[in-house]
C-alpha cells in the first residue's frame, strides 16, 4: 500500500478527471496530473482502480494527521456527489470494466492451471478479481452483468482447485475492508503444483 499522501493525491487526481472519463469510451484513462517526482507514477484511471484507492484511503484514515483528515473528508464528499450525479454512467462503465477484469482473471487462472503463470504473481493478479467484486455494486444489474457474475462463480470454483487456504495476502490493514466471506480469494495462495 502506498503512503497516505500518495493515495490522497491519486484519489484527488482521479476525481478531478472522473467526468471526462465517464463521458469517454475508455476503460483505462491516462491521468493528466503526474505523481510527485519521488513517488511511483500514477496508474491510469479505471472505476475499479478508483474504488481500490478509496478503500486504501479508508483504512489509512487512522494514520492521517488533521490536515489529511480534512482533505480526505472533502474527497469522500466529492465521490459521494459523483455517485449520485453520475450513477448511470458509473454503472455502464463498471459493467464494461467487469468484462475486462473477468477476462484477465480467467486468463490468469488458465495460465496457473497450465503451469505457465508464476505463483508469485497471484497477489498482483488477484486485483482483477477484487475489482470485479467492487465493480459489481456499481454495475447496472443487466442480463450481461448477471451472466458475468455467473461466470465468475464458476471461476471461483476452479480457483479452489488451484489454490490452498492461507493468510490474508495483502497489507493487513486492508483486511477490515475485504473480509474473507466476501473476498475469499484474498485468503488463498496457489498450490505449488497446481496440476
Amino acid at each position: 500500500m502506498q503512503s497516505v499522501d500518495y493515495n490522497l493525491d491519486l484519489f484527488e487526481a482521479m476525481l478531478d478527471e472522473i467526468e471526462e472519463f465517464l463521458l469517454s469510451t475508455d476503460i483505462f484513462w491516462p491521468l493528466a496530473k503526474r505523481s510527485k517526482p519521488d513517488s511511483p507514477p500514477y496508474p491510469r484511471l479505471t472505476t475499479g482502480g478508483l474504488l481500490l484507492t478509496q478503500d486504501e484511503s479508508l483504512v489509512q484514515a487512522a494514520e492521517m494527521n488533521p490536515e489529511q483528515k480534512v482533505r480526505h473528508a472533502k474527497l469522500l464528499h466529492l465521490w459521494d456527489r459523483v455517485l449520485y450525479t453520475w450513477r448511470s454512467a458509473l454503472g455502464r462503465k463498471s459493467e464494461q470494466e467487469m468484462g475486462m477484469r473477468l477476462n484477465l482473471w480467467r486468463a490468469y487462472l488458465s495460465d496457473l492451471d497450465e503451469g505457465s503463470a508464476s505463483h508469485f504473481d497471484y497477489h498482483r493478479e488477484v486485483r482483477n478479481r477484487v475489482q470485479f467484486t467492487r465493480l459489481q455494486h456499481l454495475a447496472t444489474g443487466s442480463s450481461k452483468t448477471l451472466q458475468m457474475v455467473k461466470t465468475i462463480r464458476t471461476l471461483d470454483a476452479r480457483l479452489l482447485d488451484l489454490t490452498i487456504s492461507g493468510e490474508f495476502i495483502w497489507d493487513e490493514r486492508l483486511r477490515e475492508i475485504y473480509p474473507e466471506e466476501n473476498f475469499g480469494f484474498l485468503y488463498r495462495q496457489p498450490r505449488t503444483n497446481s496440476k
